[in-house]
Order: structure tokens, then C-alpha cells, then sequence
């Protein structure tokens, strides 16, 4: 009789269905990184400027900010290698002018130069433009030579 009655609690256990929940969940989960960017794209004349003929507000390049750092933001930093000056690369000789970011008028007075912050609820692709501006002079009054600059552009999660 107990071999009969094992036999049946085993048969009854064993063709139960397994033991199971209403529901189930799995985490599936990724990460993004900050990332920032900034591209350069110079116009022709930027690097062909006529110093004896005044410009005013002449584009010379365009900038792509790129960021996904929303909420926390970013920051651009523009510098002058020369302060804000066109410098003949021969001499000392400097060609004074002033340049706008996104219509506003750079400080490059210092080696610090200008800082944007920058924040967005999005992410963000925003093409901006340098201008420059300077009065021009016949070239009887300047030194003959090249005259430059370089402006530096850095872009960086806040």
C-alpha cells in the first residue's frame, strides 16, 4: 500500500506543469556618452583678404557646434594667437580688426579670449558663422607682406 500510494504522489507531482510566474521582466540597458564637436569650414576669402579695401561683416567661415550634452551643456572658447590682430608674419607690423560669432562681436583682447555657454533641452547640430570687420589701407601705408592670425575654436562638455 505504500508502494502504491509513493507511486501515485509521484505521478501527481511530476505531471503538475512547472511552477511558474503571471509575468516576468529582463533589464536591457545602454549607455551614451557626452559627446561635442565642433567643424570648421572656411570660406575661399578668408584667406585671400583684400587689407586695402574695409569690410564689414564679410563671412569668412562657418562653424558646426554638435552636442548631445543636454540639460548640462557645453562651452566654446575663442582665441586670437595674435589677440585680435592681423600680424605681418615678417615683422611686427599688426592690421587691427574685430570678428563676430553668431552676430556677436569677439573679445580677443586677451589670451583668455571669449566664452560661450551654451545649453539645450535637445540635442544639437547649429551652424554658425565668423564674420570680420576692418578699414582698409592703401597699401602705401602698410608694410608689403603677409599679415595673420589664427583663431582657435574648443569646445567642451560643461
Amino acid at each position: 500500500m505504500k508502494t502504491i500510494i509513493s507511486s501515485l504522489l509521484f505521478s501527481i507531482l511530476f505531471s503538475l506543469p512547472a511552477l511558474s510566474a503571471v509575468t516576468g521582466s529582463s533589464l536591457l540597458q545602454g549607455k551614451v556618452s557626452s559627446r561635442v564637436s565642433i567643424e570648421v569650414f572656411p570660406e575661399t576669402i578668408a584667406g585671400a583678404l583684400d587689407l586695402s579695401t574695409t569690410q564689414t561683416d564679410l563671412k569668412v567661415a562657418s562653424y558646426r557646434e554638435k552636442s548631445n550634452a543636454i540639460l548640462s551643456g557645453y562651452r566654446v572658447r575663442i582665441s586670437s594667437a595674435n589677440l585680435g590682430k592681423l600680424k605681418r608674419v615678417e615683422g611686427a607690423e599688426v592690421f587691427a580688426y574685430s570678428l563676430k560669432y553668431d552676430g556677436t562681436t569677439l573679445n580677443l583682447s586677451t589670451s583668455s579670449g571669449t566664452t560661450y555657454e551654451r545649453w539645450h533641452i535637445f540635442p544639437v547640430s547649429l551652424l554658425r558663422n565668423l564674420t570680420i570687420s576692418y578699414t582698409g589701407k592703401p597699401a602705401e601705408q602698410m608694410v608689403t607682406g603677409t599679415y595673420t592670425d589664427t583663431i582657435t575654436f574648443e569646445i567642451a562638455a560643461r
